[in-house]
């Protein structure tokens, strides 16, 4: 009896970590799926209601706040603040430091000027937080959302269980949206309104993501640095997790 116990701790310790790690993943994979879809939802109605909404104004490279706003209008936002102070977006930081009272509830993780290693990409390196910067909001089932990105491309960034679930991983908890004209070189010199715009899973086809479609969800495949969030690694988990069955 005391071997058939013994052999069955050693399987046990052998599976369940496997089996805590795989119920994890797909509930990550679910709540993505959900984020995206109620993100994807107040992207297409504020095109509905506001289709000549601009976005950006010629020889601009960050977008403006009524954009972010109206997005974030058709969500249920619990908290939000402006992480970029460098663009009159208010002097709100969306870190998580003790001395930060312009946010209720403890769940960024980000800011501009600070606090930048908090998130990693696939390959375990720090993602800078250029790609979500400007905005960030706590939405009422308990993901971040964060808005950034320059002229080229504008992304939203989803944290499916905010800061504070971990792990902080893109490809893992972490995803990323496109916000695409489809114009990337010229778009610096025009105005650009939300009627313009793609709403596209980072890896989909269109998006800067460099591999893309589930080649992209690799820790091997990519850029293995700091600089953008489009060519780290697991950005294309964006597009794959969304088509799995």
């Amino acid at each position: 009896m005391l071997i058939t116990l013994g052999i069955i701790g050693i399987v046990a310790a052998i599976t369940i970590p496997t089996l805590i790690s795989n119920l994890q993943e797909a509930h990550f994979h679910a709540k993505w799926k959900e984020c995206y879809a109620i993100l994807n939802n107040a992207f297409n109605m504020v095109i509905a209601k506001e289709p000549t909404l601009l976005v950006k104004t010629q020889n601009s490279y960050f977008p403006r706040k009524e954009f972010i706003s109206a997005i974030l209008s058709n969500l249920q936002v619990v908290d939000e603040c402006y992480a970029n102070t460098t663009v009159n977006y208010g002097d709100n930081r969306c870190d998580n430091y003790p001395d930060n009272n312009n946010i209720k509830y403890k769940w960024s993780g980000i800011s501009y000027i600070a606090n930048q290693a908090n998130y990693k990409n696939l390959a375990g390196n720090e993602i800078t937080p250029g790609d979500f910067n400007i905005n960030a909001a706590l939405l009422k089932n308990g993901a971040a959302v964060y808005f950034g990105g320059l002229w080229r491309e504008y992304t939203i960034v989803v944290d499916v269980n905010n800061f504070t679930g971990g792990p902080n991983v893109l490809g893992k908890d972490v995803y990323a949206i496109s916000l695409s004209s489809g114009d990337p070189v010229n778009i610096y010199l025009k105005n650009l309104y939300v009627g313009d715009l793609h709403f596209k899973p980072y890896g989909a086809e269109g998006t800067l993501t460099r591999s893309n479609g589930y080649s992209g969800c690799d820790a091997n495949i990519g850029t293995d640095t700091t600089s953008v969030l489009y060519e780290a690694p697991g950005a294309g988990c964006s597009y794959k997790y969304l088509h799995e069955k």
